[in-house]
């Protein structure tokens, strides 16, 4: 849909920065300032300022006092939630068979590494840093895939999943952390034995779980 041509100063920071929202040249969780919005427009900081705040109340990002904003993701029900977790597993299904029948030996140093770190992140309060370890551990996954384009899918969807505001989801994210790194551990042990058939199978016992949990709760 076209937007109509802004008035003023305010309308036109905001028209700027949802186009690049909407046509995802800048995603989720993207960090923006006044200082460099107002150097790219040519414009003081006062109208990108009152921009923000209609911005935050439509949901489009969080500001960050002092510090400018972030982008936010899409807002997503139960049902969004479940047709992510299922998405991820049609991609993680076809990459774990590809590495069965390329009979791979994959090195999972990384993956071990990262998740004795995500361990010590499980507990309530702590799920920031949890879901950017996690999306390192699922990036070190699928360093042997050959697709960057479904790579980067995977991992945004990902962060769809994680970085939601609304009440209903967040109980479910909050709560979601210790059963994927029971699973995640699982996934590991599989992939560095080269039991790729099981690694499947513990993916779609991981996505049946968080896809009960968005329908049931955990």
């Amino acid at each position: 849909m076209t937007m109509p041509k802004p008035r003023n100063l305010e309308g036109i920071a905001y028209q700027y920065i949802v186009q690049h929202i909407q046509s995802r040249q800048w995603l989720p969780q993207t960090h923006i300032t006044e200082q460099k919005l107002s150097q790219t427009l040519k414009m003081s900081r006062t109208p990108i300022r009152q921009a923000f705040v209609r911005l935050q109340k439509e949901g489009y990002i969080t500001i960050e006092p002092y510090k400018g904003a972030r982008i936010q993701e899409p807002g997503i029900d139960s049902d969004g939630y479940q047709e992510r977790a299922e998405f991820a597993e049609l991609i993680l299904i076809q990459y774990l068979h590809q590495l069965q029948v390329k009979e791979l030996h994959f090195d999972t140093a990384k993956l071990i590494e990262l998740q004795e770190e995500l361990e010590q992140f499980t507990q309530k309060g702590k799920k920031e840093r949890f879901f950017e370890i996690e999306i390192l551990y699922w990036s070190e996954l699928m360093k042997y895939s050959k697709n960057s384009y479904s790579v980067s899918i995977l991992l945004d969807t990902f962060r769809s999943m994680n970085h939601q505001n609304g009440k209903e989801i967040n109980e479910i994210i909050e709560q979601a952390s210790p059963l994927k790194l029971k699973h995640m551990k699982n996934l590991t042990h599989y992939v560095t034995n080269q039991e790729y058939a099981l690694a499947r199978k513990e993916v779609r016992i991981l996505i049946n779980q968080l896809s009960l949990a968005a329908i049931q709760g955990f």
